[in-house]
């Protein structure tokens, strides 16, 4: 005879799993946390080098995010201090009121950029002479052939356009991802 027995290990398994959860679940649930951590971080740096226009390689990096573990669960993705005062205009839409008025490239101004798109050879409001530059009030110019091409102005306000939605893209990525990312570790954690 060929029969199935179906038999409940419940107690078994309530003693296994209050020894899992004490041993290896915070590991897990850390270990997860640090995998999605990482995703968006990666994400986050990858649609700040689509969106905004040549970003240095400090500003990408200052993406970051700090690792949880077994004791301390949770983990968070952040941009650095520094690059969060200049990246909040554009990440946010919102007008920038300078505390100093901001010198703003016009058309046809992109012989002052460097290959990041930011203005070089300049200090302050003196512009580099070698170059034939030269400031006349809020305008910078540069002297070509026998006259004058504006290159840039000082603004005492920058409207910015929203670039992309930090939060929007950090939440939707751990939603998408962490219940099975913890899954993972914790069939992980079980095999060892």
């Amino acid at each position: 005879m060929i029969e199935i027995k179906v038999t409940s290990n419940e107690k078994e398994l309530k003693k296994k799993m209050n020894v899992f959860q004490r041993k290896h679940l915070p590991k897990a649930t850390a270990e997860a946390l640090n995998a999605i951590a990482l995703k968006v971080a990666n994400a986050e740096r990858a649609q700040l080098q689509k969106k905004l226009d040549r970003p240095t390689p400090f500003t990408i990096k200052s993406i970051n995010y700090s690792k949880a573990n077994a004791k301390h669960l949770d983990a968070t993705i952040f941009i650095k201090d520094i690059a969060a005062k200049y990246l909040h205009y554009p990440l946010s839409g919102k007008t920038e009121h300078p505390t100093k008025n901001a010198l703003v490239p016009v058309s046809g101004g992109e012989e002052i950029l460097n290959k990041f798109g930011n203005i070089t050879g300049l200090k302050g409001k003196s512009a580099a002479k070698p170059k034939g530059r030269f400031f006349a009030g809020d305008y910078l110019f540069k002297r070509e052939g026998g006259g004058v091409k504006l290159l840039a102005v000082w603004k005492d306000q920058i409207q910015h356009t929203k670039l992309m939605d930090f939060f929007k893209i950090g939440f939707g990525l751990i939603k998408k991802n962490y219940d099975r990312e913890l899954d993972r570790q914790i069939k992980k954690a079980i095999k060892k």
